[in-house]
């Protein structure tokens, strides 16, 4: 029985992606009880051939080649490729500590969970240690989905909207058809976990090291795609694919009200990427298509803070008229925005 597949998407990741690979391989439980499913999303460097190289020391490798389709449409391959009972996504610059797997396996099998919130560090790229979060806390008891969102964001703890360092239940995922959304470069990983634990009955938090995450210049996270065209349009995709998803007559007046938060934010990431453009025939634009699309003004209810302040910034900027009203209360949004930015991913 397969009991893990860790899927691994590549695109000019060459430097990192054997560092990567060992770290899987070096563990304590059998190779036949684990997969690794490395998708080349049309990398031009020679991350394939890497690991082709590695394939010949290690039969649990599985490479996938495919033209350039994104992150997103990678991972959603290699969950349709997956044989194990659960799924771990890993960026290939990232690792994870050896002999860990029994461990996070064992743990998130005693629960029945189908969300595991795994321990992380973060390093800059140098190797200093920037951040790390291991959710001891909270670690001895079971979740709903809707409580796990926040329980990771206590004591003014920030858990990004990962879907990273995670372990998903593989029939959880599948049978609720839960996947990354295309065409969404950035924060894509907030669109999904905000519909995985809107549904998901058991979560929890293992409370140890286990991921190793590099923060480098040169991934999307650092990059000036943020603040990019093709980025507010993601933002935008998100935020009326959430809006969908909360329509669903079969969600809870609970899970509804969950949604609001990831749905705000994705409108607020799409005007403050906006903002960004020193003209404000920009921001005008923008608003435009806010409003066409129904999100003219935003619900408050179920937010917590910051969303719940700026909501109401970008609901009162709706409603005014003058020119210098528009441009105060959009300085001190953006202000807000930028202030809680790293809350917001």
């Amino acid at each position: 029985m397969i009991r893990l597949s860790v899927i691994i998407p590549m695109y000019n990741v060459a430097p990192y992606v054997e560092r990567c690979i060992r770290s899987l391989e070096n563990q304590d439980i059998p190779k036949d009880q684990f997969e690794l499913i490395c998708i080349n999303d049309g990398s031009p460097d020679n991350s394939s051939d890497i690991v082709e190289d590695l394939k010949q020391e290690f039969n649990n490798i599985l490479l996938i080649n495919q033209e350039n389709q994104g992150v997103s449409r990678a991972r959603n391959n290699g969950i349709k490729k997956a044989k194990g009972e659960y799924l771990l996504f890993i960026d290939p610059d990232d690792y994870v500590e050896p002999n860990s797997f029994s461990r996070v396996l064992n743990n998130v099998s005693a629960y029945n969970a189908e969300v595991s919130f795994l321990g992380f560090t973060v390093f800059n790229e140098f190797g200093k240690e920037r951040i790390r979060i291991f959710n001891e806390k909270v670690c001895n008891d079971r979740y709903i989905g809707i409580d796990a969102y926040f329980a990771g964001r206590g004591d003014g703890q920030t858990d990004p909207d990962r879907m990273w360092a995670i372990l998903y239940k593989s029939e959880f995922i599948k049978k609720n058809k839960l996947f990354f959304l295309p065409n969404v470069p950035y924060l894509e990983d907030g669109e999904l976990i905000a519909r995985i634990l809107c549904l998901a009955k058991i979560c929890i938090f293992d409370g140890h090291s286990f991921y190793q995450r590099t923060s480098r210049p040169g991934s999307a996270t650092h990059s000036n795609l943020y603040y990019s065209e093709k980025a507010i349009n993601g933002f935008l995709i998100a935020a009326q694919n959430l809006k969908q998803f909360q329509a669903q007559t079969n969600l809870s007046p609970e899970q509804k009200k969950f949604l609001t938060q990831p749905i705000n934010k994705f409108v607020l990431l799409t005007l403050n990427a906006a903002l960004q453009k020193p003209v404000f025939k920009n921001y005008i634009k923008i608003k435009r298509r806010l409003k066409d699309v129904g999100f003219s003004k935003l619900e408050t209810d179920g937010l917590h803070a910051p969303y719940k302040e700026l909501t109401s910034l970008y609901n009162s900027i709706c409603i005014s008229f003058a020119f210098k009203a528009y441009l105060n209360e959009f300085k001190h949004l953006l202000k807000k925005v930028l202030k809680y930015k790293h809350q917001a991913v």
